[in-house]
């Protein structure tokens, strides 16, 4: 089991490097006068209907006082509660992280969120809305980075590999459902496909991922240009080394660079 899993720890280290996707007032009571009270005195009057009816018409603003208090519930409302208060940021991290426009700073983002400890709750959100939208390829591709980014964390904390392996092949697992879900999803596409050159030579596995790679590089001539298209080449030119095709290696880096010729990767690819 070890010497399965090992593998699957060294695709998902290398892979965590290269994925790149998302901050009443109290109002005093009115003063109650006592003078009408006071004058109710002249009871004793012969004549009592009018202190009476004077008494009576300061009746009602007593009264109001007796409401005035009630916006004091209102003064400890959810945003002074830091905690409601930080899981509405959260929520509101997930979704930059979910958000198509967003995708280049995800794995900064990642990186932040990793640092910071909450891996285990972007999982277990990530997972909730999977069960919430479960026709949305983008959280299970996003999912399983978020998982591949645990894996990271594990393998820097010395984790059992028995641990690491197992979170490893669940990634894989939500990559092949957004996968199921939308065939054409690019960034699912990449992330499954471009690890394949850490798992150990296996012909038919390695034909499979250097043909879904070229097909993404054909699928992004379709799409705008995006400079984080550059990495599909590496992939592609990494795969092909790995299977000792040096030559298909080296042109597909070449075409790759003519492409984005300000890539550092390529340029580096190249100059050896």
């Amino acid at each position: 089991m070890k010497k399965i899993l090992i593998p699957v720890l060294c695709l998902c280290v290398g892979i965590a490097g290269t994925i790149v996707y998302f901050n009443q007032q109290k109002t005093p009571p009115a003063p109650i006068t006592t003078a009408p009270p006071i004058e109710a005195a002249p009871a004793a009057d012969p004549e009592p209907p009018e202190p009476v009816q004077v008494a009576t018409k300061p009746a009602p603003p007593a009264a109001e006082p007796a409401s005035v208090p009630t916006p004091a519930p209102t003064t400890n409302p959810t945003p002074s509660n830091p905690e409601s208060e930080a899981t509405v940021a959260f929520r509101k991290t997930i979704d930059t992280l979910l958000a198509p426009q967003f995708a280049g700073q995800k794995q900064e983002l990642f990186d932040r969120l990793r640092t910071s400890g909450q891996m285990d709750q972007v999982i277990a959100e990530l997972q909730r809305r999977a069960k919430e939208n479960p026709t949305n390829a983008n959280i299970p591709t996003t999912l399983g980075e978020a998982m591949l980014n645990k894996v990271r964390q594990l393998h820097e904390s010395g984790a059992d590999v028995n641990e690491v392996g197992i979170l490893a092949m669940q990634a894989d697992q939500s990559f092949n459902t957004a996968l199921k879900l939308d065939p054409s999803n690019w960034e699912a596409q990449f992330v499954k496909y471009s690890t394949m050159v850490y798992w150990p030579a296996d012909a038919k596995r390695d034909n499979e991922a250097a043909q879904k790679l070229a097909g993404l590089i054909d699928q992004q001539e379709t799409m705008p240009q995006n400079p984080h298209f550059a990495q599909t080449y590496i992939a592609l030119g990494n795969q092909y080394q790995k299977m000792g095709k040096t030559d298909f290696a080296e042109a597909t880096w070449r075409i790759g660079l003519n492409k984005f010729p300000n890539d550092p990767t390529l340029q580096q690819k190249l100059a050896h």
